[in-house]
């Protein structure tokens, strides 16, 4: 998935967002998705959304890496990405599109 991919992917999702919840900020939360596209976190960015077992496994490599950052509260944010990916997942799920394996940068 190129740069432009990803860019329209996050578009897409802020409009599925507006259409179907009433959040304040969707693009945050789309950047929340993305971030595990632009950060290398030890597990390709297609690889996250394949399975509930995945998604748990990337939110732990992402905390791992959120402390190494030095965030304040890894488990927290890393939480905050959790939440993000899990509507994204949905928005994969219900608009059948999907993320190609191996979408590491």
């Amino acid at each position: 998935m190129g740069d432009t991919q990803a860019k329209e992917l996050r578009l897409e999702f802020i409009q599925y967002l507006n259409s179907h919840y009433h959040y304040a900020r969707p693009g945050n939360m789309a950047s929340n998705v993305l971030y595990t596209y632009y950060h290398d976190i030890g597990m390709p960015f297609g690889d996250i959304f394949s399975s509930s077992r995945s998604m748990d496994a990337a939110r732990q490599l992402l905390e791992s890496h959120f402390a190494a950052i030095g965030r304040k509260d890894p488990k927290g944010h890393a939480a905050v990405h959790y939440g993000c990916w899990l509507k994204f997942r949905e928005f994969l799920q219900a608009s059948g599109r999907t993320v190609p394996d191996g979408a590491a940068r």
